[in-house]
């Protein structure tokens, strides 16, 4: 048995390999914060009356995609129901922003700013955020019918059962994909 001497060579190290991944078809992430942030001051703009708070908002998405992010928007967006009475039209919206805040969040955080998120990938995120969308303004909706600040509307009904249906429909066929 040898014991090692100061003079050996120390084990040569092989270098790592270059990584490479092909993607079919993809965006950089910059690209999807960015067009969260343009939607934020496209939406919000209207509706909030200024522009202070949709660019800070829109600034913080692009900048700072962090969970604490969406937690002070959403801080933010319910101390401004308290202070303005809300409306239909205001509920809705927030609603709306907090949920692209939220996959944006979720989709670009844990990679950085140049690195690619695929297509394919963003089509079924799109293809739950309209699902989900569709049955959060139902229920902001009936939340205002059943305040009765607005008058009874029959649309809100209709379009709460289809929000329930294609939901419905999505979660089976979800359901019918991935169990088999």
């Amino acid at each position: 048995m040898r014991w090692p001497s100061v003079l050996d060579r120390a084990p040569k190290q092989r270098p790592r390999p270059r990584v490479k991944i092909e993607l079919s078809g993809s965006l950089p992430a910059w690209t999807v914060r960015g067009l969260a942030a343009s939607a934020i001051i496209v939406l919000a703009t209207p509706v909030l009356g200024g522009w202070v708070i949709p660019l800070v908002a829109a600034l913080l998405v692009m900048v700072i995609p962090h969970q604490g992010t969406l937690a002070g928007l959403a801080l933010l967006a319910g101390l401004w129901l308290v202070a303005e009475p809300p409306s239909l039209v205001l509920c809705a919206t927030l609603t709306l922003l907090l949920h692209v805040v939220l996959v944006t969040v979720r989709l670009t955080a844990p990679v950085g700013v140049t690195a690619r998120i695929e297509t394919r990938l963003l089509g079924r995120v799109l293809a739950a955020f309209v699902v989900i969308q569709l049955i959060a303004q139902a229920m902001v909706g009936l939340a205002f019918t059943a305040m009765e600040q607005l008058p009874p509307l029959p649309w809100i009904g209709v379009l709460t059962i289809a929000a329930l249906a294609v939901a419905i429909l999505a979660a089976v066929r979800w359901v019918a994909r991935h169990t088999q």
